[in-house]
């Protein structure tokens, strides 16, 4: 097939590359600009336990290296913790009795949240569609995490352990993309969105049993075509 066929093809389905490129287009906007994850916010969290040897006592081992071990371990039960029901059901109640109420269901906040923990330093990140959301969500966080007596109830450990849970990184809220990164994304969708348009144009043209051309008709009919009917002219082109 040559280009020209190509060509004809896309031209004679034109409108669905058009569509299913403009649909592409609308949504990924939508998504990048008011999606799920159209905002991120940023936090890191410190767990540590203090040693606290009794001077009385004779030590065959080493306290602190002890501590740093209990404080590792302690960091990977909390960031397990922190993307359970049972703390997104914490977070959903502590948002309902605030100063200012603020309503979110708890799979939200679970699909919202995310923990990933290196060494003794918990990093957190909220996504939301909203930047007052992502604040909301993580204010909320924060507080009840400097509540260690009631988390305690999840982890014995925090109080078994002279535990501290410092935010190292108070909560920083920001776009999930760049404006640069926002424009290359919606980009790259809009793209995918031609190529798949023009497939579906190429493959509407493929089950279509109409015969369009003298060659196609030479094709079906394994017969030579005699003459032709050439198209009617247009009016304009007719008075000319």
């Amino acid at each position: 097939m040559e280009l020209r066929e190509y060509w004809s093809i896309i031209r004679r389905h034109w409108w669905l590359p058009a569509a299913i490129t403009l649909v592409a287009l609308i949504a990924s906007t939508v998504v990048g600009v008011r999606g799920a994850s159209a905002y991120k916010t940023d936090m890191r969290l410190a767990v540590s336990t203090i040693p606290t040897p009794d001077p009385n006592s004779v030590l065959y081992y080493d306290p602190t290296y002890y501590s740093n071990l209990d404080s590792e371990y302690l960091a990977d039960d909390m960031s397990e913790f922190m993307t359970s029901r049972a703390f997104a059901d914490e977070v959903k109640r502590e948002l309902a009795t605030s100063s200012t109420p603020y309503d979110v269901d708890i799979e939200t906040i679970m699909n919202a949240t995310r923990a990933k923990k290196t060494h003794r330093f918990i990093d957190i990140t909220i996504t939301t569609p909203t930047f007052d959301e992502g604040e909301r969500l993580a204010g909320s966080v924060s507080r009840i995490l400097n509540d260690k007596a009631h988390l305690a109830q999840y982890l014995q450990a925090l109080t078994a352990y002279n535990t501290q849970m410092t935010i190292v990184t108070p909560p920083v809220t920001h776009r999930a993309n760049t404006p640069l990164g926002l424009i290359s994304e919606i980009a790259l969708r809009t793209l995918i969105g031609l190529i798949v348009g023009i497939g579906v144009a190429f493959l509407v043209d493929y089950v279509d049993p109409s015969v369009r051309t003298r060659q196609e008709a030479e094709a079906v009919l394994q017969m030579p075509v005699l003459g032709e009917i050439p198209r009617p002219r247009s009016r304009r082109g007719a008075a000319a």
